[in-house]
């Protein structure tokens, strides 16, 4: 593998007590990260692949994005050492903070305070005052100082990040038709682009998508930014006893006149589509009696407040998580608000989740529903 750094010949790779990712714990690791793939939702984009094979071999930045600030967090427990882990910690919480569309005061002096930490730490724990180490310290660990005045000084940066330059780029690439003067054809393709925006600008009625609905042909708008899609299945599937037992109870609570009572009773409901090895899209987070709590979602579906009504109500069969290993939870020092993907991961041979969100979801919000690509599992709802 390369990629790596030099080690200086007045220091020694066996005092590296950080460098674990070695030999077979470095291939386990590439195959844990290429395992979390089903687990992570279209939405989230390209999920990372096998880092140690595919490292070098155009690793994209989103890869690494979704590696480093996600995956790796709950990979990297017990394989790090802990004082190194909880370092880690500290530059995930404040790189995620640091990059959400609004901040907060608070949440701005609490980014700082931990990018700030996680330098002062670095220093000390890989550097540690050898010059010999030096070259350790590289331009980015001192960028990570500046962030907080940066913000100040010009708003949140993932306003302002490399993203929509590189998109916009690619864009442009796309369209060059005349490869003899690539550059010619280029600056005219970005001259008409500006032209038609500006026009689209002066004159919105002229553009086809003003009043285009952000809904996709036969979804159905459920309310509270979520629509459920077309998808679904064409007959009632036999469901467990425990699980029509739960509806049931809600019907009777909720909705007493409700017709659908005799195919809940015959252990009949509709089910969502779902496809072995997909990426899966059903883990969500909820307020449930004033409390945050995560749940994984079995299938979504509609029932018939009464008879006499052509009213459906959308209805969604979940299981809570059980509540979080609160030691962990002080360790990683996470202040994660919403879940949208739960990866199993084995601690003390235990099975047991880490979640995360996707980076720059709240950007993403901004396109309206977001809708996963078609090789998800569940394209039932889309928020």
């Amino acid at each position: 593998m390369t990629g790596t750094f030099a080690c200086d010949p007045g220091d020694d790779k066996l005092m590296w007590v950080w460098a674990v990712l070695v030999g077979d714990t470095w291939k386990s690791h590439g195959k844990d990260v290429a395992g979390c793939l089903q687990h992570l939702p279209g939405c989230f984009g390209r999920a990372p692949r096998n880092i140690q094979e595919k490292i070098n071999s155009g690793y994209k930045a989103w890869e690494f994005t979704l590696y480093l600030y996600r995956l790796a967090l709950g990979l990297l427990y017990e394989i790090l050492p802990e004082d190194y882990w909880h370092h880690f910690c500290k530059l995930v919480r404040g790189v995620h903070l640091i990059s959400q569309h609004s901040i907060t005061h608070d949440e701005l002096q609490i980014a700082t305070h931990c990018l700030l930490e996680f330098i002062d730490e670095y220093e000390v724990l890989y550097y540690q005052s050898r010059v010999e180490r030096l070259h350790f310290v590289h331009q980015s660990i001192h960028a990570l100082s500046h962030y907080g005045n940066e913000v100040v000084a010009k708003g949140p940066l993932i306003c302002a990040s490399q993203w929509t330059m590189e998109r916009t780029i690619g864009n442009l690439v796309e369209e060059i038709r005349q490869h003899s003067t690539p550059y010619a054809n280029l600056g005219q393709c970005a001259v008409r682009c500006a032209q038609l925006n500006a026009l689209k600008a002066l004159i919105p009625s002229i553009d086809p998508d003003t009043n285009k609905s952000p809904l996709t042909r036969w979804s159905k708008d459920v309310g509270g930014g979520y629509a459920l899609q077309k998808a679904q299945e064409r007959t009632r599937h036999n469901a467990t006893a425990i699980k029509s037992l739960t509806i049931c109870q809600y019907l009777e609570t909720y909705h007493p006149s409700s017709s659908d009572f005799k195919f809940v009773t015959c252990d009949g409901i509709f089910r969502c589509k779902c496809r072995p090895n997909a990426r899966r899209s059903r883990n969500v987070k909820l307020h449930l009696n004033g409390k945050t709590q995560f749940a994984v979602v079995f299938y979504f579906f509609e029932i018939q407040d009464h008879p006499d009504s052509s009213n459906l109500v959308p209805l969604a069969l979940v299981s809570l998580y059980s509540p979080p290993d609160h030691s962990l939870l002080r360790k990683s020092i996470m202040a994660i608000k919403s879940v949208v993907a739960m990866i199993p991961h084995k601690i003390n041979e235990e099975e047991q989740f880490f979640m995360f969100e996707q980076p720059g979801m709240d950007v993403a919000k901004m396109e309206g529903y977001l809708v996963d690509n078609e090789d998800d599992e569940d394209t039932e709802l889309a928020q």
